[in-house]
């Protein structure tokens, strides 16, 4: 990936140094993505600046140089895969159990099981958010379904992984 970004004025936050969420291209590639960034007219102001130059005019021809540090990139279905891949990183070292604090909820998911729809609540939950995710947020379970894979696919993550055993 190049390290010069180029985005039109009218993207830009009113702000500068401000973190926004901001649509820029690659110089080198031409891909166009959304990143969450930092803009700065001088570099030492970032902590990790990269050039930015920011096209207006009727035609894009007029053009000023700014700065600008990206945070983490955003998909086209507005998934943050570096937020989404520190979260699935974190969670290897802590706790699995979620905790709803519902009277009203455990009492329908015990329904669910009592009446034999499913062997537990903790079955029950699992599918039944699963199933609400995969209909209305299938854009996140598959940026999560790519962040899983490289977790697994990754031979050093698995050899340790394996010694600890």
């Amino acid at each position: 990936m190049s390290n010069h970004y180029i985005t039109a004025e009218e993207n830009l936050p009113g702000d500068e140094r401000t973190e926004t969420t901001l649509q820029i291209t690659d110089a080198e590639t031409k891909r166009i993505f959304e990143a969450r960034v930092r803009i700065a007219r001088e570099p030492d102001d970032l902590t990790d600046p990269h050039p930015l130059t920011v096209v207006t005019g009727p035609h894009e021809n007029v053009s000023k140089e700014l700065h600008i540090e990206l945070i983490d990139e955003i998909d086209s279905a507005g998934i943050n895969e570096d937020f989404l891949r520190r979260l699935a990183n974190d969670q290897e070292t802590t706790s699995n159990i979620v905790n709803t604090r519902s009277d009203d909820l455990k009492v329908v998911l015990r329904y669910l099981v009592e009446s034999g729809q499913y062997n537990s609540t903790a079955e029950a939950l699992r599918e039944i958010s699963f199933q609400y995710l995969a209909e209305n947020q299938p854009a996140l379970l598959d940026a999560y379904e790519n962040v899983r894979t490289e977790f697994e696919a990754d031979p050093l993550r698995r050899a340790l992984s394996e010694n600890e055993s």
